[in-house]
């Protein structure tokens, strides 16, 4: 016997203070409101288009990954209005749409209308359309599917969030779940959260409730706060099926956790390992997609493996739900929102030490994990634009990365030392010394080899790289007027005489200063390079616009000269001794992943204090 089953709601509204998001909900040119009944008015000879980003339904995934076969169209509404049920896909670069059903409905009392959406569609997506003819209310709207129960799995899900001093965060988003999930009957034996409060500054008493715990911790990092949290969650009542791991300064979507649910719910067998990837979309533009899966690139770079989406655009909608490539390879999912099957990450399963940064890209590749994305399973972030730090970009994230590589052969085709050499090449050239000495600190640490990483404190450590770092300050009056904003990341190649001059000397720190301009130049700040502008400059200003601070790059040969041979000796270290170190690293692996390490590893962070 089948029953009807939600497979996904329909959201009439968003948050009303973020105009840059209604049309993640529907396109129309009026808007929606909510009446005292609770239903939607829609204002008549009006079309509402919900082929959008929470609201179409992604049919070719579901086909593929999940145990459902009829996907239906349910809607409670009343009034006359014309229905289109319409599918869409990509084809070469562009969008190919096909129309389902277009019916005109005159209903004088509220009725529930089902349309089933044909089993031979091809769409990669399917949604609807309404076009008013008199004023309509719609109480209601599903993605529905009629299922045997047999069929149906019953998921059992450990958030889990590693904080740090992020309280207004997290008290938000724990008031938005007790609220609109954790007392909804289907969900409320469902979900635990584990926060895992690392700055202990958070108030047990105020928060905890049976469906979340603050646990408070001691500083031992992301990769800490998260071995722990699986630890506690293995040991929960709930007995969790999976492990959702998640920031703690997002802003969520308590509909995001209904379709990961009932996602795991209908997932066949066969992809019941795949990790779920939630999208990271932009708290500073919330239409823009930053990642939902990224890659670890041979390069040594990690980026998006799909690029910027602007979500408010049908054509994003569309190309966002199409199946992962395979051709970006070392691909991982980011612990802003990543479900583990919890076979996965079991005691003996757990992250490595690493602090920060790296720790869910090596247990991505450690596991040889794929990924399940879809369009509304996401969390809003801060940007990255305005949060460059050296002390993370330049050390911590190369230093984990060569530890990474020395655990991991698949990852040999990587070429982290030489991405390495090039970004201390580029800070040396820009005069960033600092940065330069980050890098070579980064290759340093690693070589001292999986003893001293075990030993490391991690919070001493980014309290001495912090120091060693540059120190922005606000950008005076008087210098905010010679910025030219609108230039300031522009690249431009130099020509071939100013090139050779440019290498040969070093930017000009291997001539007396009198060959070099005069003039103040500026760049942004963080990450790019930029040889036209910095070309045989004295000063170079660089800019961070986004927090509208800046920090001083000055020319100094004998800064350069220092470094430069640090550099040689540092390189040299790593030619005679990196196989003998990656052979030590991979030796710690197992130990660093059991639950045996640690016990012993918090317990003793626990006794330093």
């Amino acid at each position: 016997m089948k029953e009807d089953v939600v497979l996904q709601r329909v959201l009439f509204e968003g948050n009303p203070f973020y105009d840059e998001t209604l049309k993640m909900y529907y396109r129309s040119k009026r808007m929606a409101r909510k009446t005292t009944e609770g239903s939607y008015f829609f204002p008549e000879h009006t079309i509402f288009d919900f082929s959008t980003y929470f609201n179409s339904f992604a049919l070719g995934k579901w086909k593929k990954y999940c145990v459902v076969d009829q996907v239906i169209l349910e809607i409670r509404a009343r009034g006359t209005f014309g229905l289109d049920l319409v599918g869409y896909t990509i084809v070469g670069d562009q969008i190919k749409k096909e129309w389902f059903e277009v019916q005109r409905y005159d209903l004088k009392e509220v009725q529930n209308l089902r349309i089933p959406y044909p089993g031979h569609a091809i769409s990669t997506v399917v949604a609807f359309r309404i076009e008013t003819i008199s004023d309509v209310e719609i109480f209601e709207a599903n993605y529905v599917s009629h299922v045997k129960p047999v069929n149906v799995l019953q998921p059992r899900i450990a958030l889990i969030t590693t904080t740090y001093r992020k309280e207004t965060y997290i008290k938000k988003n724990a008031e938005l779940l007790n609220k609109e999930l954790f007392q909804e009957p289907l969900y409320k034996s469902c979900f635990v959260w584990k926060i895992i409060d690392n700055g202990c500054t958070l108030n047990p008493s105020e928060i905890n409730n049976e469906h979340i715990e603050v646990i408070a911790n001691k500083n031992v990092g992301g990769s800490g706060g998260f071995a722990c949290g699986m630890l506690m969650a293995g040991e929960d009542k709930l007995k969790p099926t999976h492990v959702l791991l998640m920031d703690d300064d997002v802003e969520i979507i308590p509909e995001s956790f209904r379709r990961l649910y009932t996602l795991l719910s209908f997932m066949r067998p066969e992809y019941k390992r795949y990790f779920i990837s939630g999208a990271m979309l932009e708290i500073g533009q919330r239409n823009i997609q930053h990642e939902d899966v990224g890659f670890f690139d041979v390069s040594g770079a990690h980026g998006p493996v799909k690029r910027r989406f602007d979500l408010n655009r049908l054509k994003s909608v569309v190309k966002n739900e199409e199946l992962l490539q395979t051709d970006k390879v070392h691909q991982y999912s980011g612990w802003w929102f990543c479900c583990i099957p919890a076979s996965v990450a079991d005691k003996d399963n757990l992250p490595l030490p690493l602090f920060v940064r790296g720790d869910d890209v090596e247990y991505s590749i450690r596991n040889h994990a794929k990924f399940i994305t879809m369009n509304g399973i996401c969390i809003w972030h801060e940007g990255f634009g305005g949060k460059f730090s050296g002390a993370m970009e330049l050390y911590q994230v190369h230093r984990n990365d060569l530890i990474l590589q020395a655990m991991h052969d698949e990852t040999s085709d990587v070429q982290v030392i030489r991405r390495i050499t090039w970004l201390f090449w580029e800070e040396i050239y820009k005069f960033n010394y600092k940065g330069a000495e980050l890098i070579l600190d980064a290759v340093d640490d690693y070589l001292k080899g999986p003893d001293f990483i075990e030993a490391l404190d991690g919070v001493q450590c980014m309290l001495e790289k912090r120091a060693k770092d540059n120190h922005l300050e606000r950008i005076p009056e008087e210098t905010w007027g010679n910025i030219d904003f609108a230039s300031l990341y522009d690249y431009k190649n130099l020509k071939r005489i100013k090139k050779m001059l440019y290498d040969y000397s070093l930017n000009g720190q291997r001539l007396p200063g009198l060959f070099c301009r005069r003039q103040t130049v500026y760049i942004p700040y963080g990450w790019g390079y930029y040889p036209e502008k910095q070309f045989m400059a004295k000063r170079i200003i660089a800019i961070d616009s986004v927090n509208h601070l800046y920090t001083i790059y000055e020319r100094s040969p004998r800064r350069m000269r220092q470094l430069k041979k640090r550099f040689g000796e540092v390189m040299s270290r790593y030619e005679r001794e990196n196989e003998r170190v990656s052979l030590a690293y991979k030796h710690c692996e197992k130990k660093w992943e059991s639950q045996a390490f640690w016990n012993r590893y918090l317990s003793r962070r626990e006794s330093e204090f």
